[in-house]
């Protein structure tokens, strides 16, 4: 497998049961994350996507989703990216 960068994200989720219950599927069901545990409405989580516009598109992409209030990006590892700039980016 080629590498990836790789980001650390906690959401913040609508504290509604249903809202949570649903966008909590749809998250364990996408390939690109992998989920920790909850924590009340926070939920921690790894993303891997293949490239830096990927993964700014899948932030974008959570920020939008129903049942998601904020994403906060703590870390982003692209170490194995060097040279590699987002695009729009210089």
């Amino acid at each position: 497998m080629a590498p990836m960068p790789i980001g650390g994200l906690v959401l913040t989720l609508d504290p509604d049961p249903a809202l949570r219950e649903s966008i909590l599927a749809a998250l364990t069901a996408d390939p690109r994350l992998t989920l920790g545990q909850p924590l009340g409405v926070r939920l921690p989580m790894v993303a891997e996507t293949l490239t830096l516009d990927d993964g700014d598109a899948l932030v974008r992409e959570l920020s939008a989703a129903p049942g998601v209030l904020f994403v906060d990006v703590v870390s982003v590892d692209f170490s194995d990216r060097e040279g590699e700039e987002p695009h729009g980016q210089t």
